[in-house]
């Protein structure tokens, strides 16, 4: 048994041991779920509402409860972060309060099937009252059988933004090397048009790996990426840019291709040993508050910090990781926002070939520096 099957048995044990036990709580909607507890990828989960193991459930492990969401009765602008913690999610979806139709979103999920977020962007909702849940199903959309659990019973909140966009969508890259250039470093890329709300460097076809995810101005005319190129191995790769008129999960997103694939030259002396790329993090901009997740995946990685814009201090925290095969590493931080002053907050995420305080490490930077607002 691998370390990965190790700690998903020991997570499943122990969901039956504390059911056994009567180690059950209940929420403010009546469901049950149990005591904080370790499950998979080493990260420590809230969860989970109306659990199958307390309830008799045969869905048994499958469990959702939102962790980051606003409460009741918030006015909302701009792109607000949601998040739900569980085990075994096929699908998360933003519904209205009662049925299934229209959906206002579709949450993004983790390759272990324990964390899934959403970065609703409000400005695309009309001005008003919206009455909403979270609900959770144990199988993707489209698959018959699925259990479906409400991980945030409704909530009614009012979308106040100042005025709605206007102009049609459009999108140029307009910094860039050219094709057949060789990179190393960091490589600054840029895209200007409108409408731009989500702008992505991809692999010349399809949608993964995704190698890059640019940062966006307020008025959603500027995009940008410092793109570490050390981050990869060495070698030929074609890439092009992509921007998208919505925020990933979100309803009818239109794509433009930005910059049509190019062929670089990966040059920094790197191999396959040390790689990283972020995989959960707000997009610049956003506002946050309470605990919020950011995570990554690589190879190679000793070390993986939240720091400043520049420089290694002060060091915000320190990324956990857990192994899911010699060269495949998923990374995860649970930034606590209630530590930090309200306001704008700047910061990178850098991992390091070695460990912390060690000498002649190698550094990539997975996250260049985005700016997010905190409010609690």
């Amino acid at each position: 048994m691998n370390t990965r099957d190790m700690k998903r048995f020991t997570a499943l044990s122990c969901f039956a041991i504390l059911a056994a036990c009567g180690g059950q709580s209940t929420d403010q909607g009546g469901n049950k779920f149990l005591p904080t507890m370790t499950t998979v990828e080493g990260r420590v989960y809230n969860s989970c509402s109306e659990s199958p193991e307390c309830s008799g459930n045969p869905s048994a492990p499958f469990a959702a409860s939102v962790s980051a969401a606003p409460p009741a009765g918030a006015v909302l602008n701009g792109v607000v972060r949601l998040e739900v913690n569980g085990l075994e999610m096929g699908n998360v979806e933003l519904l209205p309060a009662t049925g299934y139709t229209p959906r206002v979103a579709t949450f993004n999920i983790s390759a272990d099937k324990a964390f899934a977020w959403l970065d609703l962007d409000t400005r695309n909702l009309p001005n008003g009252a919206l009455t909403v849940r979270v609900s959770a199903f144990s199988k993707p959309a489209g698959q018959s059988g699925a259990v479906e659990k409400v991980a945030m019973p409704a909530r009614t909140w009012t979308i106040n933004n100042p005025q709605p966009l206007t102009g049609g969508f459009t999108a140029t890259a307009s910094v860039a090397p050219a094709n057949n250039a060789i990179v190393r470093g960091t490589t600054r890329l840029e895209v200007r048009g409108n409408r731009l709300a989500n702008v992505e460097l991809l692999p010349a076809t399809g949608y993964s790996p995704r190698l890059g995810v640019f940062n966006v101005s307020a008025d959603r005319t500027v995009a940008w990426l410092d793109f570490d190129t050390r981050s990869l191995p060495d070698g030929i790769r074609d890439v092009r840019i992509s921007a998208f008129s919505a925020f990933p999960g979100q309803p009818n997103a239109t794509e433009l291709v930005a910059m049509q694939a190019r062929r670089w030259d990966f040059r920094n002396g790197s191999t396959t040993a040390f790689t990283g790329a972020l995989t959960v993090a707000p997009l610049n901009g956003e506002i946050i508050s309470g605990k919020i997740s950011l995570g990554i995946r690589g190879s190679g990685i000793a070390n993986a910090e939240l720091l400043p814009a520049s420089g290694y201090t002060p060091r915000y925290g320190t990324f956990g990781f857990g192994l899911t095969g010699a060269a495949d590493q998923y990374g995860y931080l649970e930034l606590d926002t209630t530590t930090l002053p309200n306001g704008p907050f700047t910061a990178r995420i850098s991992a390091f070939s070695v460990a912390a305080g060690q000498p002649n490490g190698k550094e990539i930077i997975l996250m260049p520096a985005r700016q997010w607002i905190i409010r609690n």
